[in-house]
């Protein structure tokens, strides 16, 4: 490179490398032309356009060139650079060989590394390092070494300064001189200004470096120490002049903290290995900076500051934010906060140390999930600031690393120990003169939205397993159901895999624990006044809401079963212990739903009626369990006889389906709803003629279940008040039947024996007078019995599958009187035929004399009086 330098020769002009044709082209023309043969005219014209061409390429070529040695210069002003770089590296290596152990700061071996070094250190730097013990000799040398190094400027001053040199000689001034105050001071305010230099810290030695920052931070600690043996750390802002010349422990402290700050990154290299620098870190942070803000008195507000910037100027390692922990910097920072720099401060940096405070502690925390949980476990709970800060960490670790809430909660148990911070914040905001105003508000708010977004990341098994976990804590239960209820995705992964994430007992237990607490519990006052404090749309204050959400829970999963069980049809197996409505009704959702929708029914007070919302829910989802299953319909309406919502939806269910195949309960239920209509008729007609056409379905589905009814509930069983509008409607049931079966032939004996017994009675009834024991009908009600038993007669003698069966047991029935047993026993017969009609056609005619004025009942006589005389 030197020798094309050279070639290019020293003002740089350009060497001639065209030839002599090319650079006077006008020659070449002038001798074409001078032939003066026209026959050449077009040989010179060629010859134009190639110098015109050549002109060209040497214009090109020329600027080629020039950029060539603009490129050329650049590149040997950036060698000579860094060869004279690489001397001063190799010059500070070389001058710096401390043995292992020795220290170059102490008087021997720093007075023979002085005289290892004659002649390479300015003779003021070779006196101080000869002799360390000195005081005067140090603070001349100190004075003359600010005095240069603030006077001097330029590249070449502070190249020929002997950076290390007079590094060596503070750093020995710091180590050898603790005790005074002012070659300290001098010292410090040096190495500053040299610290201050560009890149001082890369051509520095780093094991002197360290040197420096381990003696600032041993005499900062004896500083601090000392003040507050003696004076306490009042001392240091109790004297604000020197005296005799001596600084103030506040001013030295500032200028120390100041050095650090200016060291620390110079050591960043060395500071990330533990095993060297750990001591050193704790040292920092025990013995200086927590000593110095949790002293019994104040500080003033710049060390605050100085002390707060330091932390974050750390490596950010694990191991040594575990150290600010331990230490009790954390507890240190805090203590400042609250004591002035969060209200107010000393003096006008206030605003700037309570962000330095807030940056130390977010450097503590940060992308630290396992201090972080320690932190708002047990040591820092108490402490509003100090939670905020890690309470926003946490929010921030899931948002940079998927996964953290899950591996926090199944290590650390982060749901449990968030719940004891909530806890205790919400005992001290309650107890709080003014709970809008409490700084534990704002940790409830936290505390709300960090569990939020917990419970959402949680898988719906896990979650599901914490409510369970924390069953009795209504705050988890609150928040976990509003998650729910805000996520469709959860939501139906809840109701999809209801039997394996056990969701039935969790939600209904959620229900039980808020009718509970509406009815009478303190600790559901203190959670509604908690949040209420919280005003957050997403997590209502009153319980009601959350009963709504655990409805919905209950619904979806009765809809999610049904639509996978098609071939169930509209009810459920009885044997199937994995069915929905089956695992709903054993877990005791019939008995929360029965104290929704009919209190006083039900035998509870609530302290508060329950919103018309949460009862259409509650009756919507007590509607779906009893279309799924019959059996379960059945049994809340026998164990729940005063509610009368469960009358009115047990009819509809009953309705839809008569459970023709379960001829034992179409017998329960015939009876339970004949209680029904005695109990809920007289108030509610409307309810009366539900149950009423819900029988007449039943009735219409069984035979055997009318002739069942009949035999079981004759005239003679009816008490006082008992009404005949079940008798009618199972009477008028057989009217309806379309047609008789064959195979049903043997039960019409039977049958009409009863349908007559039960004509005859209600005439007989009327006619004779009241018994004691013995229900006596008034006209009305007996013309109702005798024109639904009339008509259902007529109708079977039309339908008859082998006539003359129904006439004949007809004639003998009407023959025998009321008197007929009807219960399956074989009635004598007559002595003759022509007897038993004749028997027949009187009792006929004792029904019209009874009912005169009635119309149908006297043509429904004539119809019978015509088959019988015809027989």
């Amino acid at each position: 490179m030197e020798d094309s330098t050279r070639e290019a020769g020293e003002d740089g002009a350009a060497p001639q490398i065209m030839p002599e044709s090319i650079e006077d082209p006008s020659n070449a023309v002038k001798g074409t032309a001078s032939a003066g043969s026209t026959s050449d005219v077009a040989e010179a014209a060629k010859v134009q356009r190639e110098l015109e061409t050549l002109r060209a390429e040497v214009a090109s070529l020329r600027k080629e060139r020039q950029a060539w040695l603009e490129e050329r210069k650049k590149l040997n002003e950036e060698n000579e650079s860094l060869r004279n770089r690489c001397q001063k590296l190799s010059s500070a290596a070389s001058s710096l060989k401390v043995p292992e152990g020795e220290n170059f700061a102490s008087g021997t071996n720093s007075q023979s590394l002085a005289e290892a070094r004659m002649g390479r250190n300015p003779p003021l730097i070779e006196q101080m390092l000869r002799n360390p013990k000195d005081e005067a000799v140090q603070l001349h040398g100190i004075e003359e070494l600010f005095s240069q190094q603030t006077q001097v400027d330029g590249a070449a001053g502070s190249a020929a300064r002997p950076l290390q040199g007079s590094l060596e000689a503070s750093v020995a001034i710091l180590s050898n001189h603790p005790g005074n105050r002012l070659l300290l001071l001098k010292a410090s305010q040096f190495l500053s200004v040299l610290l201050a230099e560009p890149d001082a810290g890369h051509t520095l030695p780093l094991a002197a470096l360290f040197q420096a920052a381990q003696q600032v931070v041993s005499i900062g600690a004896q500083l601090v120490a000392a003040a507050a043996a003696e004076d306490g750390i009042g001392r240091l802002t109790s004297a604000t002049a020197k005296v005799g010349g001596v600084p103030d422990p506040a001013k030295l402290l500032t200028w120390m903290l100041s050095l650090l700050a200016l060291l620390l990154p110079c050591l960043g290299q060395r500071l990330h290995d533990q095993h060297q620098s750990e001591g050193f870190i704790r040292d920092l942070l025990g013995k200086l900076v927590s000593p110095l803000l949790a002293a019994a008195d104040m500080p003033p507000d710049a060390l605050i500051l100085k002390c707060a910037q330091l932390p974050p100027l750390l490596p950010a390692e694990p191991w040594v934010q575990k150290a600010c922990f331990d230490t009790g910097a954390v507890h240190a920072f805090a203590l400042a906060y609250h004591r002035g720099a969060g209200h107010g401060g000393v003096g006008g940096n206030s605003n700037a140390s309570t962000e330095a405070i807030r940056a130390a502690l977010r450097y503590t925390f940060a992308k630290n999930p396992e201090l972080c949980v320690r932190a708002v476990h047990d040591t820092f709970a108490s402490d509003e600031f100090v939670c905020l800060e890690v309470l926003e960490e946490l929010r921030a670790l899931e948002r940079r690393q998927r996964g953290t809430f899950l591996a926090l909660d199944s290590d650390h148990g982060l749901v449990g120990k968030v719940l004891g911070l909530w806890a205790f914040h919400q005992r001290r905001v309650l107890e709080d003169s003014e709970p809008e105003k409490s700084p534990s508000r704002e940790v409830l708010r936290k505390v709300a939205d960090l569990l939020s977004a917990v419970l959402l990341k949680l898988p719906p098994q896990v979650l599901l397993g914490r409510m369970q976990e924390f069953k009795d804590v209504e705050v988890l239960q609150r928040i976990a159901l509003s998650a729910i209820h805000g996520s469709a995705q959860l939501r139906l992964q809840v109701a999809v895999n209801y039997v394996s994430n056990a969701v039935v007992p969790v939600v209904i237990s959620c229900m039980q624990m808020f009718l509970v607490h509406d009815d009478d519990d303190t600790n559901s006052d203190e959670v509604e006044a908690a949040f209420r404090l919280l005003n957050n749309e997403r997590l209502p204050a009153e319980g009601w809401p959350y009963m709504l959400y655990c409805l919905e829970v209950c619904l979806h999963v009765l809809r999610h079963w049904s639509a996978t069980k098609p071939s169930l049809g509209t009810k459920a197996d009885v044997l199937d212990t994995r069915a929905a409505p089956l695992l709903l009704a054993q877990g005791g959702l019939v008995d929360v739903l029965a104290e929704l929708v009919d209190p006083a029914g039900a035998g509870v007070e609530l302290r508060s009626k329950p919103p018309e919302d949460v009862v259409h829910k509650a009756s919507e989802t007590l509607q779906a369990l009893f279309e799924q299953s019959g059996h379960i319909c059945l049994f809340c309406m026998q164990h729940y006889v005063e509610v009368r919502q469960m009358a009115s939806l047990g009819c509809d269910s009953l309705a839809s389906d008569p459970l023709a195949e379960f001829p034992d309960m179409q017998q329960q239920a015939v009876t339970q709803l004949s209680a029904s209509f005695e109990r809920f008729a007289a108030q509610d007609e409307r309810l009366g003629r539900k149950i009423l056409k819900t029988l007449a379905v039943l009735f219409e589905s069984s035979y055997r279940l009318v002739a069942w009814f009949l035999q079981q509930h004759s005239l003679s069983t009816l008490g006082d008040l008992d009404s005949l509008d079940v008798h009618v409607e199972a009477v008028r049931a057989v009217s309806r039947t379309p047609y008789w079966s064959s195979e049903d032939v043997p039960l019409l004996t039977e049958f009409v024996a009863l349908i007559a017994k039960l004509l005859l009675g209600s005439t007989e009834a009327v006619d004779e007078p009241s018994v004691p024991g013995k229900r006596r009908l008034d006209l009305t009600e007996a013309e109702e019995v005798a024109a639904a038993c009339m008509t259902s007669l007529l109708h079977l003698l039309l339908i008859d599958p082998s006539p003359p069966t129904v006439l004949h047991c007809l004639a003998q029935s009407l023959g025998q009187g009321p008197k007929a047993t009807g219960d399956g026993e074989a009635a004598e017969e007559p002595a003759g035929g022509d007897r038993g009609s004749e028997l027949a056609v009187g009792a006929v005619m004792r029904i019209m004399q009874v009912f005169p004025s009635s119309d149908r009942v006297q043509m429904n006589c004539q119809h019978l009086l015509t088959s019988l005389l015809g027989e």
